[in-house]
């Protein structure tokens, strides 16, 4: 007599369920984030390395060095989506990764195509770095093929991405998928995040190797100081531009998603919201910090200019994150009947609402890092630089300021995916039990108050 198997439920914890997609993701992001963003870096340096052939060979090193970093870290970034997939989503989270997988199918196709030819490319690049070096055109070709190959299946990903956060009202053919309108503002907001990250990482790791050749190889310090201002640079130089797209990506989702957006901008995230803006600030601030005491180590102008922008930084980011409300969500201040301001007895805060007073303290932001950045490559195109006396603390500088930008990737996945709650896929699938959402959803405007 022969007994049917009966499958065991899978415990079923929102907590702890989210918690191992947070892990994961958080995991896999950091380190796939600077793998496209090091691939536009190392085209970057690769294309000038041929340029000034001959004349100078650190470009060349640099693209050598982010090309093996690429190679190191992808064989272990690799292993973590299949974890996810196999263990995370479809032990934990089936139902939804099923009917996710139905919806988005060729979108996943496109993707692990591009993945296949991530691992051709990498690895062949890899391999015959040396034996390409008499064929430079050849290599820089495979270079950006990989850039762009990196690029798309980002784009990919974000469709999904995009797809679970605003829907289009159920919609689920290919073509509304990739033209979803949160998808573009978000594709744009990774691009510059990724290759500001990629500088961020790049010259941390160079920033521990010049503190380590300053005590035991003291000829690699030149190298590895300019290194560092090469990340930095572009680490604060595309992070410039973060503020503005930002806001271009929130105001689709309030026009998609307003109950998303509400959750972010009033509700239980927006605090966390403060906190995003508080490390934006304090990326600018440590990054400009960095750059002055880069030109004073070398003696270099424009050191007095770099204190004013710093000093206009700090009080912008102070300005910039001051709540709006000294209660944790809208509703409360609602709820207890004190939608006024302090000076009247309630809890509102008009110096601390988004509109006129954080775009103007954001905008002071971007403008006052835009003139330190500009001082500083002032005073690189007047070649008053000197490689290798960078002092020990400004390196270490350097060290917090990736660690910043970690935490700011991780706040901005926070505000995103949390946002949705409780839906998995807004508005038609629940996070609690993984059901699906049959009746009508109303309108953004409707819900507007």
């Amino acid at each position: 007599m022969s007994h049917a198997l009966v499958a065991d439920a899978v415990p079923q914890s929102v907590l702890g369920n989210s918690l191992w997609v947070a892990i994961i993701a958080s995991l896999h992001i950091q380190i796939a984030t600077f793998l496209t963003g090091a691939s536009t870096l190392t085209v970057v340096s690769e294309g000038i390395a041929m340029l000034r052939e001959g004349h100078d060979q650190r470009h060349g090193r640099l693209a050598h060095g982010l090309l093996r970093s690429m190679a190191y870290t992808f064989s272990f970034d690799a292993a973590i989506p299949i974890f996810w997939v196999l263990f995370v989503f479809l032990g934990l989270w089936g139902t939804f990764f099923i009917a996710l997988t139905r919806i988005t199918f060729w979108v996943f196709i496109f993707e692990a195509g591009l993945f296949l030819a991530e691992v051709i490319l990498l690895y062949t690049l890899y391999a015959n770095w040396d034996r390409l070096t008499a064929y430079r055109r050849a290599r820089l070709g495979l270079l950006v093929l990989l850039n762009l190959v990196l690029f798309w299946q980002m784009f990919f990903i974000d469709v999904v991405a995009s797809y679970m956060l605003t829907p289009n009202g159920g919609d689920r053919s290919q073509l509304a998928q990739i033209l979803n309108p949160t998808d573009i503002p978000l594709d744009v907001h990774r691009l510059i995040g990724n290759i500001a990250w990629a500088g961020a990482v790049t010259a941390a790791f160079a920033a521990v190797r010049y503190l380590r050749a300053l005590r035991r190889a003291p000829e690699d310090a030149p190298f590895y100081d300019w290194v560092v201002q090469w990340g930095v640079l572009f680490a604060i130089g595309f992070t410039i531009l973060q503020p503005w797209v930002g806001y271009s990506y929130a105001k689709e989702v309030q026009l998609h998603a307003y109950g998303a957006w509400y959750t972010m901008m009033f509700g239980e995230l927006s605090n966390v919201f403060l906190l995003q803006i508080t490390l934006l600030g304090l990326i600018f601030i440590l990054a400009t910090l960095y750059l002055l005491r880069r030109l004073r180590a070398s003696g270099a102008s424009g050191v007095r200019s770099l204190r004013i922008a710093l000093g206009l930084e700090i009080v912008a980011t102070l300005l910039a994150a001051m709540p709006s409300r000294f209660a944790w969500t809208q509703g409360d201040v609602t709820a207890r009947h004190l939608d006024r301001p302090f000076w009247q007895g309630g809890l509102e805060n008009p110096v601390g609402t988004m509109i006129p007073n954080k775009i103007i303290a954001l905008l002071a932001l971007m403008a006052a890092s835009l003139w330190a950045l500009t001082v500083y490559l002032k005073a690189l195109s007047r070649d008053q630089l000197r490689w290798g006396d960078a002092t020990r603390r400004s390196a270490r500088g350097v060290i917090a300021l990736a660690v910043v930008v970690s935490m700011m990737m991780a706040t901005m996945g926070v505000i995103r995916e949390h946002s949705r709650h409780p839906y998995l896929i807004y508005g038609e699938m629940t996070i609690e039990g993984q059901h699906v959402v049959d009746h009508a959803q109303p309108s953004p405007g409707a819900t507007q108050r």
